[in-house]
């Protein structure tokens, strides 16, 4: 599941010389809700008599990119309702008085009291996200370069800048979905090759949501190697209901532990459920074991010839393994008449265990040649059959 976040190609679609600053001093930036006249959930063609035809559109399936002019720099519309809207110009401001041209630690200061926050890190800078504020700012060096406004995340939410009381009679808020209502009721993992799979099933006690699975493959030491994300089917998953998630990984070592969290897609905190599962057999690794394992050739005189030695850089104890060597070299040979010759010979080797970080060495049996002893050589070698002990 791929998360949309329009403000870190705000710049790159942004017209040459298109101003920071100017542009009308009423475009209120309303976090949640939109950005002047340009509300969320409006139809498009509504949002743009507002905002004016755009400078350039691009539609990628049931969604499409505007680039619009100022006060508004883009907005993104999904089955033809206004799902995000950006700005860039510097007259616009939040409730809580920041927007393009704030410093960073204005931003910070004024969302203090935001419910979460989270820092990605963009090619245009640093994206400074609220998801329960429904808000975020893109910030090039420390200063707000853009505002985004978009749907605030059901659950925890920022306190209101100046709440209002209900009127009386006034319909009680919507119900948000409780602590503990989302389970990841089982998990399990496999390897194919070099690809971590991971996939689990997934209980809902409360409201329908759309969801998807992350998951995060760790080593024995607890370094993150991999992660990856994937949506759950069905989806949304129903009230009461549950739905099955698959996230494969690319992996380039041996992962004993993963975790996955389940969260609201648009949403990269406040995860709904979280769980934590172990992999308990390293032999399905031994494919990607080997290729951490390096095998070198060295001539070590008449009658041993030459021997193989094989360096084991993964975290996991080898129990053995087999490489193929192929030899070629040249030698001088006296009768009938003094020459060189080529030569060509190939062979096998099996070295025994190798602890992380360790080596063992075996001999290489060669096939039959012309040359006993050879005045130049090289080696490439080939290594298979790697056995792992847990």
């Amino acid at each position: 599941m791929r998360r949309v976040w329009i403000l870190a190609a705000v710049l790159v679609l942004a017209a040459p010389g298109a101003s920071l600053f100017g542009g009308p001093a009423d475009c209120v930036i309303a976090d949640g809700a939109g950005i002047g006249g340009v509300r969320l959930g409006m139809a498009a063609q509504a949002a743009l008599a507002v905002a004016g035809a755009p400078l350039r559109e691009q539609a990628l399936g049931t969604r499409v990119t505007y680039l619009l002019r100022e006060p508004w720099a883009q907005m993104i519309t999904d089955y033809g309702f206004v799902e995000r809207i950006a700005t860039r110009t510097a007259a616009c401001r939040t409730a809580r008085g920041v927007g393009p041209g704030s410093p960073g630690t204005a931003v910070r200061t004024a969302y203090a009291d935001a419910a979460a926050s989270v820092t990605t890190r963009v090619p245009e800078g640093d994206l400074l996200s609220y998801p329960f504020a429904g808000v975020a700012f893109l910030l090039r060096g420390e200063r707000v370069e853009a505002v985004e406004v978009f749907r605030a995340e059901a659950g925890l939410r920022a306190t209101p800048v100046a709440p209002k009381p209900a009127a009386p009679g006034a319909p009680s808020p919507t119900p948000t979905t409780a602590p503990g209502a989302w389970s990841v009721r089982a998990s399990s993992a496999r390897v194919e090759g070099s690809t971590l799979i991971v996939t689990g099933t997934v209980e809902n006690r409360g409201r329908a949501m759309v969801v998807y699975a992350e998951v995060r493959a760790f080593t024995e030491a607890g370094s993150r190697v991999a992660e990856g994300s994937a949506p759950l089917y069905p989806n949304p998953v129903p009230s009461g209901g549950a739905s099955g998630f698959e996230v494969r990984l690319q992996v380039s070592e041996v992962v004993r532990r993963y975790t996955v969290a389940i969260r609201p897609v648009g949403q990269i905190t406040g995860a709904l459920a979280e769980h934590a599962g172990e992999i308990k057999g390293v032999a399905q690794f031994a494919q990607i074991i080997g290729k951490q394992l390096e095998a070198s050739v060295q001539w070590v005189g008449v009658p041993q010839g030459f021997v193989v030695v094989v360096v084991n850089r993964s975290s996991a104890t080898v129990a053995g393994a087999t490489v193929a060597v192929q030899i070629e070299g040249a030698c001088r040979l006296v009768l009938p008449v003094p020459r060189f010759v080529q030569d060509s010979r190939t062979g096998t080797a099996t070295v025994g265990a190798i602890p992380p970080g360790g080596s063992a060495r075996a001999a290489v049996g060669l096939s039959p040649g012309i040359c006993q002893e050879f005045t130049s050589w090289s080696a490439t070698t080939r290594i298979s059959d790697v056995r792992v002990t847990d």
